[in-house]
């Protein structure tokens, strides 16, 4: 099953002082939000949704730590900051059983 990512919104202030709000997107629809935020103290995820309802239902666990690999692999020296893949990619992320 595949889910696409969305950016919904992001305010990055330095590498390590920022938030980011993503859409976990199934055919057209937002399915779920993944929140992240992070500083030099802590980093914070949190997954908006009812896993088990899910097209294809998964550990929130794995829907929050597979868009950031999805991004990171992404991402190239082009981009300054993890969001700016979303300008010129299509970015997705793939769950099996």
């Amino acid at each position: 099953m595949t889910y696409e990512i969305t950016l919904i919104e992001a305010d990055i202030r330095a590498p390590l002082n920022g938030n980011m709000k993503l859409s976990l997107d199934h055919e057209g629809v937002s399915k779920a939000q993944l929140e992240y935020s992070w500083d030099t103290e802590q980093f914070t995820a949190v997954f908006r949704g009812h896993a088990p309802s899910l097209p294809f239902p998964a550990h929130p666990t794995d829907l929050l730590q597979k868009p950031i690999q999805a991004l990171n692999k992404a991402k190239t020296a082009d981009h300054h900051l993890i969001t700016d893949v979303f300008l010129d990619q299509k970015i997705t992320i793939h769950l099996t059983k």
